[in-house]
């Protein structure tokens, strides 16, 4: 019981957060900051942003609970998602594209369906095609 409510807090926590970092203007949006979000919340920043969709997927199951593993998935997508928003491409793309590939995974296996992140889908589709 007090895990689950420690990592509800921590859910609570991420969102607001990542509401703060994404309020921020695109100028003071900072790969330091950036950095501390994925320490924070999924891992280093080296191993976990550069990881490939399946090596994420491969690390999701080595290094969180089974419990906690769609959730911090979602906070993943979040932080590529976020990132791309003051990242020049090609990385850009990269991130997008990224993103869109586990939000798309959490769509079909988290059991639990979210209007913002079918959006978040649909904007990435948008943009990737622009690019493309």
């Amino acid at each position: 019981m007090l895990q689950r409510d420690y990592f509800i807090r921590l859910i609570e926590e991420f969102q607001a957060a990542i509401r703060k970092f994404l309020e921020k203007e695109e100028d003071d949006r900072n790969d330091a900051a950036m950095k501390d979000l994925y320490r924070q919340y999924v891992g280093p920043y080296d191993v976990v942003r550069n990881l490939s969709f399946d090596e994420l997927l491969a690390y999701c199951e080595e290094q969180w609970l089974p419990e906690q593993r769609m959730e911090r998935l979602n906070f993943a997508a979040e932080l590529l998602y976020a990132e791309a928003s003051y990242k020049a491409n090609p990385l850009r793309a990269m991130l997008l594209e990224k993103a869109f590939k586990v939000y798309s995974y959490l769509d079909a296996h988290s059991g639990v369906m979210s209007l913002d992140r079918r959006q978040k889908m649909s904007q990435i589709q948008q943009e990737v095609g622009k690019l493309g």
